[in-house]
């Protein structure tokens, strides 16, 4: 946390980096608007979840809502990601839609996490979308593909374009990479069919922001991303109620972009931490970051909560020897917000796919 603080604190003087950054970004997307870069498009409909800052918006749980519904829709689906963190290369099949066939190391957190959520749908690596998204195709026959963190990669041309951005997140952080969080200036949102606010439960966004998105004319929904009722068991995979840990001592750790978020999912759960410690965004823990994570729980007399994405990288060995438990964050999109979505979703896609029952036809 102390060097989060020292990066916050020089980000006003990164302001000659963050006009060139602008520069290269506004550069690329010229050359791909007037076609001197290319978009290939492949033989299904592709759905892309992304944003416009580094992370820490959701696109993990956003990417599962996505996947899930167009599940229920009746279409079968494929998940795509360039699988960052990952120490392999190239085209990797994280699951085949029945059974998990890579490790975290080889798929990276967030794929190896959605294929253990979804392990009914397809789930594959590639740094190359295009080329990941043929493989999908060629291997699995998916009707539609769901591309995670896909916005700034348009050598894959998309059908629909679903940009998160964190409701709650200051104002300050809407500067251009490294001076604040985005990616490429908000105005970039043009190119989006629909902008999803994610933490809305943890509060309304910035006026300013609000303001400029909205000028932008781009339909837009506001969801929620509330703690999940349960807590999983690592060790067992078994769900537990939160109030079973509530009066034990707890270390919570986490590698995540916004730590905070996951103090205050703890928070909500009734669980307040007695120890903390945070680590990078997707972050591999050694050997000698578990010895001391298990000193810090001075015998076992503390229980350990992190989250899903930290949860997959822990030793098995590990986990045996302590009480772990993990945090589930999901999206929720409910009444108006859902129709629109849906709406969005259908203008852009083959949709419905969902048989009528008997007596509906």
């Amino acid at each position: 946390m102390t060097s989060q603080r020292m990066l916050t604190r020089l980000r006003p003087l990164l302001w000659p980096v963050a006009v060139v950054y602008r520069a290269l970004s506004w550069w690329r997307n010229f050359f791909y608007n007037i076609g001197f870069f290319i978009s290939r498009r492949v033989s299904v409909p592709v759905v892309s979840i992304g944003n416009v800052t580094v992370g820490g918006t959701g696109k993990t749980p956003a990417t599962l809502f996505t996947a899930e519904h167009l599940l229920n829709l009746g279409f079968k689906v494929g998940i795509l990601s360039r699988g960052y963190g990952r120490r392999t290369s190239g085209t990797v099949v994280v699951s085949d839609g029945q059974r998990v066939l890579s490790s975290v190391e080889e798929a990276g957190d967030e794929p190896y996490l959605m294929a253990k959520r979804l392990p009914q749908v397809p789930v594959l690596v590639d740094e190359d979308r295009y080329r990941g998204a043929n493989a999908m195709i060629d291997q699995f026959h998916p009707d539609i593909l769901v591309l995670d963190d896909g916005f700034q990669h348009r050598g894959l041309a998309r059908d629909c374009d679903i940009v998160l951005l964190d409701a709650s997140a200051s104002l300050a952080e809407y500067h251009i990479f490294p001076r604040g969080e985005l990616r490429e200036p908000i105005e970039a949102l043009r190119r989006a069919d629909l902008v999803v606010w994610t933490r809305f439960n943890l509060g309304a966004p910035a006026p300013a922001i609000k303001e400029r998105v909205e000028a932008l004319g781009v339909p837009q929904v506001t969801s929620d991303m509330p703690v999940g009722a349960q807590l999983l068991d690592v060790a067992t995979g078994k769900a537990v109620p939160p109030e079973q840990l509530r009066g034990e001592r707890v270390l919570a750790f986490c590698g995540i972009v916004r730590p905070a978020n996951f103090y205050g999912a703890l928070m909500e759960l009734g669980l307040e931490p007695e120890t903390v410690r945070y680590y990078p965004d997707h972050y591999r823990y050694s050997p000698e970051d578990l010895r001391y994570l298990s000193e810090l729980t001075e015998g076992n007399r503390l229980v350990m909560l992190t989250t899903e994405k930290d949860a997959v990288k822990l030793e098995r060995g590990f986990v045996a020897e302590h009480r772990v438990y993990a945090v589930r964050i999901e999206l929720r999109l409910g009444g108006p917000e859902l129709e629109t979505f849906g709406a969005v979703l259908a203008q852009r896609l083959p949709l419905p796919r969902v048989t009528p029952a008997a007596g509906e036809a």
